[in-house]
Formats: C-alpha cells, sequence, structure tokens
C-alpha cells in the first residue's frame, strides 16, 4: 500500500503516520457551528479507526472530544498514534488482583479452601477502598522502567 502512494519505508509506524496524516487534511472531530453573531466548534462524535491494531484488542476507533482545530493534521497524527489505554488497564488489573478483601470468603463444600464466588460486598466500602488505590498507585507505586530500574513518578506528594 505504501508503495502505490510513493512511500518507500516498509515500516507500519512511519506509513500509519503518512495514512493519518492524509486523512486529517479532511476528517474533523468537531463540526463548526456558525451563528449570527459568532462561530465556534461543537463536538461531532466522528471517530476514526486507529490504522495499528494489537494482537489482543484488534481494531479499535479513537475519538477526541477536545477541539483541536488549531493544531496541524501531523501533530494530530502524533496524538492520535501516541494514545493507548495501557495506564487504565493496569490500574484496573491491580483492582482486580488488590481488592479481594471486598470479598466474603466461604469454605468449599470439602472445607479445604476458600471460594469467593457467591461473595457479597458493600459498595460503600468498595468506593472507599477504591479511592486508597488510587492514591496509592498515583502517588506511592513504584514502577519499572524500560531500563529496568525501580523507579518512582515524581508527584506532589513526593515534594
Amino acid at each position: 500500500m505504501g508503495l502505490r502512494k510513493g512511500y518507500s519505508t516498509r515500516s507500519f509506524g512511519k506509513l500509519a503516520f503518512f495514512y493519518l496524516t492524509e486523512r486529517f487534511e479532511t476528517h474533523k472531530f468537531h463540526e463548526e457551528i456558525v451563528t449570527a453573531t459568532h462561530s465556534y466548534n461543537q463536538y461531532a462524535s466522528n471517530p476514526i479507526e486507529h490504522p495499528l491494531t494489537t494482537i489482543d484488542r484488534g481494531f479499535r476507533k479513537v475519538e477526541c472530544t477536545t477541539d483541536l482545530s488549531s493544531f496541524e493534521p501531523s501533530e494530530v497524527t502524533n496524538l492520535i498514534l501516541n494514545v493507548n489505554d495501557n495506564a487504565v488497564n493496569t490500574f484496573i488489573q491491580h483492582i482486580r488482583r488488590r481488592l479481594s478483601i471486598l470479598e466474603r470468603p466461604l469454605t468449599t463444600a470439602r472445607g479445604d479452601g476458600k471460594s469467593y464466588i457467591y461473595s457479597n460486598f458493600n459498595p460503600k466500602y468498595a468506593q472507599m477502598a477504591l479511592i486508597i488505590l488510587r492514591t496509592y498507585y498515583n502517588f506511592c507505586f513504584p514502577y519499572k522502567t524500560k531500563e529496568g530500574k525501580n523507579t518512582i513518578i515524581a508527584t506532589p506528594a513526593h515534594d
């Protein structure tokens, strides 16, 4: 596909950049509303399919609620190519792994273990636990960088 359009690269990332830059010459996430006194941009709910897929998520659409009319197409392309939901997915996985205390364990019929399958929980305490976990995750949770060093993100809590 890239060779037909005159691009000599075989890099999926570069081809996606070229593709999106061309698309954003005409594609808009907002529509212009013109009144008698002024004009403004309004969110149009006009998603675009992300050109790079992942094995675990497949094709996905990207939308932008922020008005990007002052950005050049190449700048919007960089934003779209760098968007992902990895941080949100990681946080949800931490919730799943760390908040089992909200479930009331039941002993199995054989009595050899605990089961959480029919557990009840109080939504009030679930919300409190999520707030605590979110605060810990945002201000205290260390993570490994690509260099493999254990570091902590500089946040207002560390100042």
